[in-house]
């Protein structure tokens, strides 16, 4: 143990009481952040830290924040109802519970005849509201509050909440909270607060975020690098492993059955593949195929909140072998202990997130193994990309071991139990090659060269689907001699008219546009509806998700609406409030109107 590195030798004087906390949590010593940080945080210097992921860089902010609340007396009656002392924003709410209870877990050994200190997370969840979050707060009165960037800011703005005494401010993961998906809400943020504040800035790859981190208003800040040129623990094996499409799945549940593991993270590229995959996996642990003895669970981030801090949470506390399959959701800051096994189906579209998903095993100098797969042939040149970011993968032989022979006939057999099976692996396969065409690294992952059959293949579909990446890129020619007529993998095909759904009302619903379309005689709308029922699954997952953005944009404008509302009410109690609906129709009008009114002025012109 390096005597540099000892609580003992820590260059500040540690609270009583924190310094029990590190010993009964187990840190016997500290890690090289943390002997940096933590001296610098406490006392009165912002912090921009660049340090590899498992580095502790979490109890790097903790510690600070608790020693500047006793110091500044904000533990006791002088913080004033409605104000608090400090802040820490995450980029999810996994993370953002994890940071929460940390601390909480600090807290446990803090005095019991002191002035309490406490801390509140604040994210949205389908079971509460701002105003819950407000109410709670302004009840028990934390020092400290934890949350996601869109709910702090919503927080920030709620009447009762003065933000004049924030002392310190963390934005952890940093890098991610400064990019285009949350920036506006943190330069917001920002605003909000006092400029006189401590602000810290921790993450992994903190130099993603580039010029963006002058926007949040540091002042003479100190930069901490720990290992800039080695990016991953040296207890962390990097792996790759080189694969076809068609096979890769097959791998993947070889790894499970025959790798020895406490708990594997495995990496899917979208949300709807992580269901899908969940399905059928479910399906193989029933037939044996997927040892029965492993706990296998999905999180992606469009499960409710309340879904997946369980998912997490019961993941975490099992102490049973288990799986979790997951999207990037669960690739920055979460620590699960006994996770040392983590694999990649494929490498993420951001070249920095490859290390933050590797990142969770081989945490706090404990062993820990990523394999990354990699389709054969033009991707094998990410080994050579990752290297010049100081990255280096060792190449791992792995052979598809113990999965039977006729595993496609397991998993087509399968599909044809119901319809609603088959639309939702053509809605993954479109997923993927949409996530495939957003590579950051796209002179590798090009469509140019990608196996288009393989990847149905390994979907489970047994016809290639209508898109225009296929219609452009792939060629039915001698290399595919198993591909048929209109781009069907089997022969004889399927006659999908007699395909079912075992869903009694969505087949009701099939049969009906069946009869619809054989009953119509004319023969240029028959061609029109017959068009619209083969449209490519491309264009109408697009029409979809457009549709879904129109209505997040209409969720965002009625809580701005019913917020305003909220405001006026608190102001005229008395005072008849209309529906927000109202609201928008009239100021539709008034648009309207003021818009014909324009017209009329240019009439003589």
């Amino acid at each position: 143990m390096s005597k540099s590195l000892l609580w003992d030798n820590l260059d500040y004087q540690l609270q009583p009481w924190i310094r029990t906390a590190v010993d009964v949590m187990g840190f016997d010593e500290m890690t090289p952040v943390q002997a940096s940080t933590i001296p610098l945080f406490a006392r009165n210097k912002d912090v921009v830290v660049d340090s590899i992921t498992g580095s502790g860089k979490t109890v790097s902010f903790v510690i600070p924040i608790l020693e500047k609340i006793i110091i500044e007396e904000a533990n006791s009656s002088k913080l004033k109802k409605g104000h608090f002392h400090s802040l820490i924003i995450s980029p999810t709410r996994e993370l953002a519970k994890q940071i929460q209870s940390v601390i909480e877990s600090f807290l446990t050994h803090y005095p019991e005849d002191l002035y309490p200190i406490k801390s509140q997370l604040i994210v949205g969840t389908n079971t509460n509201t701002v105003r819950d979050n407000v109410s709670e707060f302004l009840d028990n009165r934390p020092q400290i509050l934890v949350g996601t960037p869109g709910r702090i800011f919503e927080f920030l703005k709620s009447s009762g909440i003065k933000s004049k005494s924030c002392s310190m401010v963390i934005l952890d993961e940093a890098d991610r909270l400064l990019d285009v998906s949350f920036l506006k809400d943190i330069e917001n943020i920002m605003q909000i607060l006092p400029k006189q504040r401590r602000t810290g800035l921790f993450s992994a790859t903190i130099n993603s975020a580039g010029s963006n981190i002058f926007k949040i208003g540091l002042r003479n800040p100190v930069k901490v690098t720990v290992n800039s040129k080695i990016l991953a623990p040296v207890t962390l094996s990097l792996n790759y492993a080189i694969t076809e499409p068609e096979k890769k799945f097959q791998l993947f549940l070889s790894v499970l059955n025959n790798y020895k593991f406490k708990k594997c993270i495995a990496y899917f590229p979208t949300c709807i593949s992580v269901q899908y995959y969940y399905s059928f996996i479910q399906h193989l642990v029933e037939k044996k195929i997927v040892n029965e003895d492993l706990q296998i669970f999905s999180l992606h981030g469009k499960l409710q909140t309340s879904s997946r801090m369980k998912t997490l949470e019961t993941f975490t506390e099992t102490l049973s072998n288990a799986v979790l399959i997951t999207t990037d959701v669960a690739a920055r800051g979460i620590d699960i202990p006994d996770v040392d096994l983590v694999i990649q189906l494929d490498p993420p579209t951001d070249a920095d997130i490859f290390l933050h998903r590797c990142g969770r095993t081989g945490r706090a100098n404990k062993i820990g193994k990523a394999i990354t797969f990699l389709n054969k042939g033009r991707e094998e040149d990410y080994v050579s990309f990752m290297e010049v970011k100081n990255v280096k993968l060792e190449l791992i032989e792995l052979d598809v071991q113990g999965i039977p022979e006729d595993f496609n006939k397991i998993f087509m057999d399968w599909i044809l139990e119901d319809r609603a099976r088959f639309d939702h692996a053509l809605r993954s396969y479109v997923a993927y090659i949409r996530h495939y065409s957003n590579h950051s690294a796209s002179s590798i992952f090009r469509f140019q060269s990608f196996d288009f059959v393989g990847l149905c293949r390994m979907y489970g579909l047994f016809r290639m689907p209508r898109m225009p990446e296929i219609t452009k890129n792939f060629k039915d020619d001698v290399e595919n001699p198993k591909v048929f007529s209109n781009g069907w993998l089997i022969d004889p095909p399927i006659d999908l008219d007699l395909f079912k759904y075992s869903d009694s009302k969505q087949e009701k619903k099939r049969l009906a546009e069946l009869k619809a379309i054989k009953d119509v005689h004319d023969k240029k709308r028959l061609k029109f509806l017959l068009k619209k029922k083969n449209e490519s699954w491309s264009n109408k997952t697009e029409t979809k998700e457009s549709k879904l953005e129109r209505r997040a944009k209409m969720e965002i404008k009625r809580k701005a609406i019913e917020a305003e509302l909220a405001k006026n009410d608190s102001e005229n109690s008395d005072e008849e409030i209309e529906d927000w609906k109202q609201v928008v129709l009239q100021r539709k009008k008034k648009q309207k109107s003021s818009a014909s009114g324009m017209q009329g002025s240019f009439d003589d012109l």
